[in-house]
């Protein structure tokens, strides 16, 4: 860079890798969103989706316990899902004041997609990058992860009152 001394190794306590962080994580919500619209999808419907992919028939409060987002996000979400056919609600056989969420057939098909969808936008994030230099990004990501993760710090729900906007963006 011309003109500007660069700061070689050094993080100054600036807010700089914050900074960096947030539009990388801005950057691949706006690519993902994207690769979601053209499957039908919201930003954030993919992930209520997945974790009934790992564990079908959750009830709406331990999918937002999941998601770490509120309960009425979640609820509106399953209900967006339902009205395109991808999930459905069923009573619990053990308490009818409980509802399950299922995926449905159509829903199972869509996980495909959602896969291929991220992996586009990992492909577009990661590339130029070597197998060991994406090993070590993720060990490094990992470890400031478990750092935010750490005793004395608030819990993601707590923490980010704004990432129920982000379960569903069609709203």
């Amino acid at each position: 860079m011309a003109g500007k001394k660069k700061n070689k190794g050094k993080v100054r306590p600036s807010g700089e890798l914050l900074a960096a962080v947030n539009q990388v994580a801005r950057s691949s919500r706006t690519l993902l969103s994207r690769n979601l619209l053209d499957i039908g999808l919201y930003a954030g419907q993919d992930g209520l989706m997945l974790v009934l992919d790992r564990q079908d028939g959750l009830t709406p409060g331990a999918i937002a316990t999941e998601l770490g987002v509120k309960a009425p996000t979640i609820t509106r979400s399953i209900s967006r899902l339902a009205a395109q056919g991808l999930v459905h609600r069923q009573n619990s056989s053990d308490d009818r004041r409980q509802s399950l969420v299922y995926l449905t057939d159509l829903g199972r098909d869509k996980i495909k997609a959602i896969s291929k969808a991220q992996k586009a936008t990992e492909k577009q994030a990661l590339a130029g990058f070597k197998n060991k230099e994406i090993k070590q990004l993720m060990a490094l990501l990992e470890a400031v992860e478990t750092n935010f993760a750490a005793p004395g710090t608030k819990q993601k729900a707590e923490a980010e009152p704004a990432a129920d906007d982000a379960v569903d963006a069609g709203e």
